[in-house]
């Protein structure tokens, strides 16, 4: 890896016209980042953010690969073309930094993951809430043992939006635009931090429908799912709905672990495991005692600078990503097993079958035009 002087990393961010550029910015302020190119099909947003910038401007990705030759590119574009641009620029030796969802298709994320391999270098994928001090936090609580065996989560989210949302962007909610509706756009994050915490269910049995708005994909899911070890697990976000921005529970044998609404977590702890207790209690109907516990969080912050700094460091140093592309496909895989199960109606087993995904999408979207 050739790095400009002061072990400065040269980027380049295609899609910089995107709305979500405003949460990479601070980022492209660290001392390791020198932009070199931006690219975007919108001459006239690409041209404004590349006088923002300092930088060249490019309609073209791959004129921009070749003649910049950068250490890191950023991909923000629309996800149905995030697979084949970000093999562009595997294969032009830059390091990827791609926005969520990676892809469509779990089989995209494959072939991106396979492109990253072959290529030697690091593919990311930024799900940043992985950051956030109170995952982090219920994630070295759960490999500690602390709730027991695990037997139950519960996860909510409400992403409302109204008409105007989808008129703005006709795209989106559409099979061919976004190949989906609130998994595909609002949702990775809530499914990423399902699979950060738990890896994938082995199975999935869930109901997609679209209750209030006016689009081709859902806006509203329901799931159901187990994991390996037994664990149950239920899964519901909406755009079609007002209620909690993110609820989640974790119960286990030796206690729970709820998110609050300030970042906060709260722990309750049982006295007596519930396998040592239900097999010992004399007491027909008795449950232990449980105690809430305060839990000291983990340095974190859900943040696109953190971010940066990983993948950073990972070039530089070789430190671990914060979301590879192997973890960032999971929470795409049983967004596309959700579907699947709900239009097969029909339970989904895991590993996702691929062929029969990109069979039922293609449906989907000649349905849709």
């Amino acid at each position: 890896m050739t790095t400009t002087s002061g072990s400065k990393l040269k980027h380049a961010i295609i899609g910089v016209g995107a709305g979500v550029f405003n949460m990479h910015r601070p980022a492209l302020e660290l001392e390791a980042v020198k932009v070199v190119g931006v690219a975007d099909i919108n001459a006239e947003a690409g041209h404004q953010r590349a006088n923002e910038l300092g930088c060249a401007f490019y309609t073209d990705h791959r004129a921009m690969l070749s003649e910049t030759k950068p250490d890191i590119a950023v991909i923000l574009t629309p996800h149905p073309s995030h697979a084949a641009i970000a093999i562009d620029c595997l294969q032009a030796g830059a390091h990827v930094l791609v926005e969520k969802p990676m892809a469509v298709q779990a089989a995209e994320a494959d072939a991106m993951v396979e492109a990253a391999a072959t290529a030697g270098r690091l593919l990311a994928v930024n799900f940043q809430h992985r950051n956030r001090a109170d995952v982090r936090t219920a994630r070295k609580l759960i490999q500690q043992g602390a709730l027991g065996q695990l037997q139950h989560v519960a996860m909510t989210a409400a992403w409302p939006r109204t008409a105007r949302y989808f008129k703005v962007v006709p795209w989106r909610g559409t099979w061919v635009g976004e190949g989906g509706g609130v998994l595909k756009n609002q949702a990775p994050h809530q499914l990423d931090i399902l699979c950060h915490l738990f890896d994938l269910p082995a199975r999935v049995l869930a109901w997609t429908r679209t209750k209030l708005h006016d689009i081709e994909a859902e806006d509203t899911v329901q799931a159901m799912m187990e994991w390996p070890s037994g664990m149950l697990g239920s899964f519901h976000v909406s755009t079609a709905e007002v209620g909690c921005a993110e609820r989640l529970e974790i119960v286990g044998t030796g206690g729970s672990l709820q998110f609050a609404k300030d970042g906060a977590l709260t722990y309750e702890r049982l006295k007596t495991d519930f396998r040592t207790f239900r097999a010992e209690s004399d007491n027909p109907f008795g449950q232990p005692a449980k105690h809430a516990e305060a839990v000291e969080l983990e340095a974190g912050s859900g943040d696109h600078v953190a971010i940066y700094q990983n993948l950073h460091e990972a070039i530089l140093s070789g430190v671990p990503l914060t979301c590879d592309g192997v973890e960032g496909r999971k929470s795409l895989e049983l967004a596309n097993a959700m579907i699947l199960s709900s239009y097969t109606g029909s339970e989904i087993g895991l590993p996702l079958d691929r062929q029969r995904y990109a069979t039922l999408l293609e449906g989907l979207k000649a349905e849709g035009k």
